[in-house]
């Protein structure tokens, strides 16, 4: 199953590594919750985020301490599910499986919508990035309910939606408490973070993270 030279590792991925003169040290593993995988023959590694080129050379560096000159293939052999998360607010907080072209409304919709407490006006959406950070916005559900304005985001795997209770005037304190502290499978991206549209709620679903 070719991915292409740009594909990223994800949560729940399943990858082949291949030694080509070392073969009792070939493995089939699935990428864990926390990001990781773990191989006799170069100990415990960070998958998530890496292409599978630059997983090959980390592990290529890390076995040659006790290995001559090995040679590693990298292979994804099947795709996880992808997830989002969505908390806060909302009758059933957790995770939803993201199906392609998901909007923030329908992934609320799947955990059984809105609670009547739910500021639906200042909902924070944040995404990981490539360079392990993420990028916080606010998106006004408000306006897609009463006024059908038609969202624009597509959701992405591993984003996060959470309802707030109260207007958000830092989207800061959102990704701190939500991301850094109730989503475990998560704890190794959350090293920073910067902020889009921080400063006031975005028309009609929109936001500056979407793609």
């Amino acid at each position: 199953m070719p991915l292409g030279p740009d594909y990223h590792i994800q949560l729940g991925d399943t990858l082949k590594i291949a030694f080509l003169f070392q073969p009792e040290n070939d493995m089939d593993l699935v990428v864990r919750p926390d990001g990781r995988i773990s191989l006799s023959a170069a100990g415990e590694l960070e998958a998530v985020g890496k292409t599978e080129q630059e997983l090959e050379g980390e592990i290529r560096e890390r076995a040659a301490k006790h290995m001559r000159d090995p040679v590693v293939t990298v292979s994804v052999t099947k795709i996880g599910t992808q997830n989002i998360y969505v908390g806060g607010e909302v009758f059933r907080p957790g995770v939803v499986t993201l199906v392609p072209g998901m909007t923030p409304l329908q992934a609320v919709m799947e955990q059984g919508g809105f609670q009547p407490t739910a500021k639906r006006d200042s909902v924070v959406l944040i995404v990981p990035t490539a360079d392990g950070k993420f990028a916080a916005s606010r998106i006004n559900l408000e306006q897609v309910l009463t006024d059908g304005v038609p969202e624009r985001v597509r959701l992405r795997p591993n984003s996060v939606i959470f309802v707030p209770k109260t207007w958000v005037a830092n989207a800061n304190d959102v990704v701190d408490l939500y991301v850094r502290g109730l989503i475990p499978a998560l704890p190794r991206v959350g090293v920073g973070y910067s902020l889009n549209n921080s400063g006031g709620g975005s028309s009609g679903g929109g936001s500056s993270s979407g793609p």
